[in-house]
């Protein structure tokens, strides 16, 4: 890890070599305060966590609402940049690290940023997904994963806008690496560019054997635009090849995007109490664990609006995966949140 590409964030961060991420830390006090309020929620539901997803998903919208803006009025206009589309990410530390309430400060920061939701099948159908690492399993120990945005064969309507990360104990060596596409494709040949952006490339659906071309989407783009204009990515890891065989440019155009990405990234240790959120449709992620030691993360999906995701009433906040996969979609599912009304763009109906 180059000193280049770690985020600081003592400082404020620097906003002129990354002008798409912010950066906050907590005072002393606004950390006090913010641990005080999500204490009172908890009390406040007898100090048990409600089992039931939707109960988990209406109490976080209510801390947000009412403790981040109190407690860390700074905190809450970075996350209004987000909301508003401004940045790409955010990275927040010093954050509380008590474990009574660090499941409801996960659920809390997320749904300060969106809708919080996840897929059936996904944590057996839990809001808040943990990733770890353990010595007891090397073969995901000491690993350094490929470059991936998440669910990129799940249409662009029904995938996860944002994914959000918070540190609860990691060993000192991992982090998590994101890169936004939009400086990296102002590098880009305009060859490499071309071949991006048009319908060149073919996903493979999970755990699909790569020898099985059902298992193989119809040609597709690995770049596109979004209605707002913003430069977006769907980028499988591993899974991704051309979709003509004799296509001589796929390979190079992959391969540039691959070293610009690499050139470009920032890493964040996620240690606890640090929080990282980012776009999942605007840039790539990938995360590294360390050589020793057990690694904890809370991590969690979140949509400006679950609309598209609803099927035959459901109001969420879990959705099954193989509805979010079919290829059917409604050309309101769309429209940005902002420029429509009904259902508001951080809530969900419970």
């Amino acid at each position: 890890m180059t000193g280049e590409n770690l985020i600081r964030v003592d400082n404020g961060g620097d906003q002129t070599r990354f002008p798409w991420l912010g950066t906050y830390r907590l005072s002393r006090l606004e950390n006090q305060l913010l641990q005080d309020a999500l204490r009172h929620f908890q009390v406040f539901t007898d100090g048990q966590f409600p089992k039931d997803v939707a109960r988990q998903s209406l109490l976080a919208q209510i801390a947000a609402d009412k403790s981040i803006a109190q407690a860390a009025p700074g905190l809450n206009r970075l996350i209004e940049k987000v909301r508003a589309d401004l940045i790409d990410g955010i990275y927040v530390t010093n954050l509380p690290t008590e474990k009574s309430i660090t499941y409801l400060l996960s659920l809390t920061l997320s749904s300060s940023i969106g809708s919080v939701f996840n897929y059936g099948s996904q944590n057996d159908g839990r809001l808040v997904m943990e990733t770890t690492s353990d010595l007891s399993e090397p073969e995901g120990h000491g690993a350094e994963f490929d470059w991936h945005t998440e669910g990129a064969w799940i249409p662009r309507e029904r995938r996860a806008e944002w994914i959000c990360l918070l540190g609860v104990e990691n060993a000192p060596g991992s982090y998590t690496a994101y890169a936004p596409i939009k400086p990296v494709e102002q590098t880009l040949s305009s060859r490499a560019k071309a071949w991006l952006h048009s319908p060149s490339a073919s996903f493979r659906s999970p755990h699909g054997p790569a020898s099985d071309a059902s298992t193989w989407s119809a040609p597709r783009a690995v770049l596109s635009r979004s209605p707002l204009g913003h430069t977006e990515i769907a980028w499988p890891c591993d899974a991704i090849r051309a979709a003509k065989r004799d296509d001589a440019v796929g390979a190079g155009a992959l391969a540039e995007l691959s070293s610009e990405i690499n050139r470009q990234h920032v890493r964040a240790s996620l240690d606890a109490g640090c929080f990282l959120a980012f776009n999942n449709l605007r840039g790539m992620h990938r995360q590294a664990t360390a050589s020793d030691g057990y690694c904890l993360c809370y991590k969690t999906f979140v949509r400006h609006s679950l609309r598209a995701l609803q099927v035959k009433g459901e109001s969420g906040p879990i959705f099954s995966l193989t509805d979010a996969s079919s290829p059917r979609w409604d050309q309101a599912d769309f429209q940005h949140p902002h420029a429509t009304s009904g259902e508001p763009e951080h809530r969900i109906h419970v």
